[in-house]
């Protein structure tokens, strides 16, 4: 199933209050506002073949364009609920997401309700896995340092 299937379906069930929270009028607006960058660039590739890489450069890309941080959040928070909503749906077993640096995150508006369970996972696992891989560089470098040492 290709990524803009699986937004058209996800969008439909958000108006339709069949995402795991409700959204608003106005949230739906945004998350199909936010969604239309993702499906524009990514939109024919197959939700489960979406990788880290794609997503990363499609946010470098916004970014250079000039839009907004807060716009490029929004972006990423529409793309996590998606992930999530794929993933308690069976369509894919891991959200693209995962190990990406989060841009700088924008204020929830007054009244949007907190994300989902999943989604919250999602976003841990996220950090998760960006600071295990600093770790892992940072003792490698410490054992080839200690290495360079001792060999010296």
């Amino acid at each position: 199933m290709s990524l803009d299937a699986v937004i058209a379906q996800f969008l439909r069930a958000a108006e339709e209050g069949r995402t795991g929270r409700p959204y608003t009028r106005t949230e739906v607006r945004e998350l199909r506002g936010a969604l239309a960058h993702v499906e524009t660039e990514l939109g024919t590739v197959p939700v489960d073949a979406v990788r880290g890489r794609q997503v990363g450069a499609l946010f470098d890309q916004l970014r250079d364009a000039g839009l907004p941080p807060s716009r490029v959040s929004t972006i990423v928070e529409a793309l996590r609920s998606l992930y999530a909503y794929a993933i308690e749906r069976g369509l894919v077993r891991a959200s693209p997401l995962v190990g990406l640096a989060a841009p700088e995150a924008a204020p929830a508006p007054a009244g949007h309700q907190t994300r989902t369970p999943t989604d919250a996972m999602l976003a841990l696992g996220e950090r998760v896995v960006t600071w295990t891989v600093r770790v892992i560089v940072i003792a490698f470098v410490l054992v080839a340092v200690v290495l360079a040492v001792a060999l010296a």
